[in-house]
């Protein structure tokens, strides 16, 4: 009978299947690894056709090291299921969404006078290796740039070099300070979105009565 099956039959949720499969699997596991370390199955070898099949292919010694690989298996294979269903979703979104990917947005315009906008989706260690390359003029070219659910502690210096930059999305992060002076440093910048971050309001009014720029709190 399939789960489709069990599930009509039974009336149950598949939360709760998967829940009965996984606590079945680590409990066969422990099972598995105990027949392994005692060698249980070598007394069933005459009247069970399968452990007669394994122990003359594995021997004796393997056909026990088999089930106890099969029964480390079935535990993790159990305790995953468990994991994913009831322990990850209360891990909050620091554990589930976090990236250390950020997206930057540039602006470019070609002979027709067309304003062409591009994302990429990168790592600082990819960036900074990019820079090495082709040089630091290529950050002028960015226009936007958003660290959403990094969590990191603070804006990484190589963001304050992009001169063009007027817009900063740092919501979900650990941020608690931002450095006023390279603020007024950014001509062009225009909004830093900080929602979702441990900075006081006392520090956000400072920003805002210091700079320019439009802070989303």
């Amino acid at each position: 009978m399939t789960l489709v099956g069990i599930n009509k039959e039974l009336n149950m949720e598949p939360k709760t299947i998967l829940s009965l499969l996984s606590i079945f699997a680590i409990l066969a596991g422990v099972y598995s690894i105990y027949a392994s370390i005692k060698n249980t199955h070598k007394n069933h070898s005459q009247r069970k056709l399968k452990h007669r099949m394994i122990q003359k292919i594995l021997g004796i010694n393997g056909a026990r090291f088999f089930y106890g690989i099969l029964g480390f298996g079935l535990i993790i294979f159990g305790v995953f299921i468990l994991f994913q269903y009831y322990i990850k979703p209360n891990l909050g979104n620091e554990y589930n969404n976090k990236t250390d990917k950020f997206i930057l947005v540039s602006k470019t315009i070609n002979n027709d006078g067309y304003t062409i906008q591009s994302n990429t989706h990168t790592t600082l260690e990819q960036l900074k290796n990019k820079i090495k390359i082709i040089g630091d003029e290529k950050l002028n070219e960015f226009v936007q740039v958003s660290f959403k659910n990094n969590y990191i502690n603070k804006v990484p210096d190589i963001i304050w070099k992009m001169k063009n930059l007027k817009f900063i999305d740092l919501t979900y992060n650990n941020i608690s300070e931002l450095n006023i002076e390279k603020i007024k440093n950014m001509d062009s910048l225009k909004t830093i979105i900080l929602r979702e971050n441990p900075i006081s309001e006392e520090k956000i009014k400072e920003i805002r009565e210091k700079t320019n720029v439009e802070i989303k709190y």
